[in-house]
């Protein structure tokens, strides 16, 4: 993939130079508490993930570049299940609440109708976490409700919830829409 830029942000694949910033963002437990990296917590299986994963699936893993400080603020990601990408995202908590997530995820919208022609891209977000649900919702995705629950090994119980988004409703509009 080649390099999407929106109004503030670089949307690239990760490179080798963003091992230490995508680090420190992985490491952060309150930052990924509620992704799929909760147990990458030591560096040795963060560097694992990073050469084995985000290093090689360029096709489905971005870094979010801010195009002042020319750091990594997070990442975002497709995991692909037959037509639909099931998105993945985080940022550093440096970066929370400037509406970066919402500014990426309508370009990364478009690239994966587009360029990796899915038709449906999907999210999931803890209940603990509702700002992620209002950020699927500022993306133009539509509430699906609950999809699974689940329990920590610490206690407490986690409702994960879904927003999708068409390939269709994206063709006719409708992201615009919740905008």
């Amino acid at each position: 993939m080649h390099s999407i830029e929106t109004e503030r942000l670089i949307i690239r694949p990760l490179q080798p130079k963003d091992h230490d910033d995508l680090q420190a963002i992985i490491l952060d437990p309150e930052v990924v508490k509620y992704t799929r990296y909760r147990d990458t917590t030591t560096p040795e299986s963060f560097t694992k993930i990073f050469e084995e994963h985000f290093l090689t699936e360029t096709k489905y893993t971005f870094g979010i570049e801010d195009k002042l400080s020319r750091h990594i603020i997070g990442f975002y990601e497709f995991h692909p299940s037959k037509d639909t990408g099931i998105l993945t995202y985080a940022l550093g908590q440096s970066a929370w609440g400037h509406g970066y997530v919402a500014e990426v995820g309508r370009a990364m919208m478009k690239y994966g109708f587009t360029e990796l022609n899915f038709q449906r891209i999907e999210a999931h977000y803890a209940n603990l976490n509702p700002r992620s649900g209002r950020v699927m919702s500022k993306m133009g995705m539509r509430d699906l409700g609950e999809v699974e629950v689940f329990t920590f090994p610490t206690g407490g119980v986690v409702h994960v919830l879904a927003y999708e988004l068409t390939k269709d409703d994206w063709l006719n509009g409708k992201q615009e829409q919740a905008v």
